[in-house]
């Protein structure tokens, strides 16, 4: 959807440059060469009020002309800019670079620190330089991770052994602790119904020998809605079916909270969760899509959110609404539409009303669909076509 006066970042292609979009300069950093110093150029990162994301960079004769400085954090207006297709395969553009090279280009890292090693000092051919050292783990893979610099002696600073933690070692490098941020929120959730433990933790549980891993039990539909007691609120229930209908009359998505996940309410161009409660300046959207489920025993409603809907349905609330946009005559997003038919396996995560049954709509809190070879099939990270701009004049 295309605004009377901005462009949205997910409308940018190569057709054009006569582009203008208003966004948050949400990173920035300095390309500096490496043998003589000079400023090569300025890399930011830009966020529309959409919530998408995109890389820009701008030559130091461009941004010196800016009317305004940019800061991070600032909101700016920028228009009249080339947009330059995508480098592609992120794994492969990365093992190009030579040891002594930069690499142009990052991605985020989630995951839980452990084994943090406190700043040090290490004798490098570029003089002493600080260093900290940690694993960054997220209970399938683990990978070594040294920072150094400033950002070693920020890392140092703000650690506490129960945070997690995207982090890298570029010069766009940010490290952040406990983000409020969906991403986030999700894998700790994820970790905890996987039964991750730290290597403390494990040390613990040997010792005590006391972890009992929580229950999976198959239940079918009718048994969801006749046969439940509190003892089965202990247990991890799970159940397959056949999605029969998408309701339309159930918005299938919501402004939501990016620390608590809960709907939102607006205030023009921000944003209060009364959960929280704060006022925040921008809300993701969420998926909350009401399906018809269907067994062999019975049907009834159930609710896909977040991650497992994000995860049958194959791309994001944001990505589904934006398209959705561009067919207004669509009473449902296709993504949503194509759900019809699929039989899926669904772990249930049951609340007092359900047992009660004061309510017959059970929350979906994981999603695989049984037609893949995986739950979770592994994709090699990409960049989108229209994922990176050059500044060609002015800054408005």
């Amino acid at each position: 959807m295309k605004s009377a006066v901005f462009n949205l970042i997910e409308d940018l292609d190569q057709s054009t440059t006569n582009w203008k979009i208003k966004a948050r300069v949400t990173r920035m950093w300095t390309s500096v060469s490496s043998e003589n110093g000079s400023v090569k150029g300025y890399n930011v990162i830009l966020l529309d009020d959409d919530n998408n994301h995109v890389y820009a960079f701008a030559y130091p004769n461009i941004w010196n002309g800016f009317k305004t400085p940019v800061i991070e954090g600032g909101v700016y207006v920028f228009d009249q800019f080339s947009v330059k297709a995508a480098v592609g395969d992120l794994f492969a553009e990365a093992s190009k670079y030579q040891p002594q090279q930069q690499p142009e280009f990052a991605i985020d890292v989630i995951g839980v620190i452990e084994d943090f090693e406190p700043l040090t000092k290490l004798d490098t051919k570029f003089g002493m330089r600080d260093i900290v050292k940690f694993r960054i783990c997220d209970s399938s893979n683990q990978h070594k991770v040294s920072v150094w610099g400033d950002l070693a002696v920020f890392a140092n600073n703000i650690y506490t052994k129960e945070f997690q933690s995207p982090i890298g070692t570029l010069p766009s490098s940010k490290l952040y602790l406990n983000l409020d941020d969906e991403s986030v929120t999700d894998m700790r959730m994820r970790l905890k119904e996987e039964g991750y433990l730290s290597k403390r933790e494990k040390y613990l549980k040997a010792a005590k020998s006391e972890f009992v891993q929580p229950f999976m039990e198959r239940m079918t539909l009718k048994d969801l809605n006749e046969n439940l007691t509190y003892d089965d609120l202990k247990k991890r229930i799970y159940t397959t079916f056949s999605v029969v209908k998408v309701d339309e009359d159930v918005a299938w998505w919501f402004y939501s909270c990016n620390k608590c996940q809960q709907e939102v309410e607006r205030l023009d161009r921000r944003f209060r969760c009364n959960n929280c409660p704060r006022i925040i300046p921008v809300a993701p959207k969420r998926f909350r899509i009401m399906v018809l489920a269907e067994d062999d025993t019975f049907s009834c409603n159930i609710m896909l959110m977040g991650r497992a809907a994000r995860r049958i349905v194959g791309t994001s609330a944001a990505k589904a609404y934006n398209d959705f946009e561009k067919a207004p005559e669509e009473v449902l997003p296709r993504v949503l539409k194509d759900l019809v038919g699929k039989e899926v396996i669904v772990i249930i995560q049951l609340n007092k009303a359900n047992v009660t049954e004061d309510s017959t709509i059970f929350d979906a809190n994981d999603i695989f669909d049984t037609t893949t070879q995986s739950p979770s099939p592994s994709k090699s990270a990409h960049i989108s076509e229209s994922s990176s701009i050059n500044f060609s004049v002015n800054e408005k």
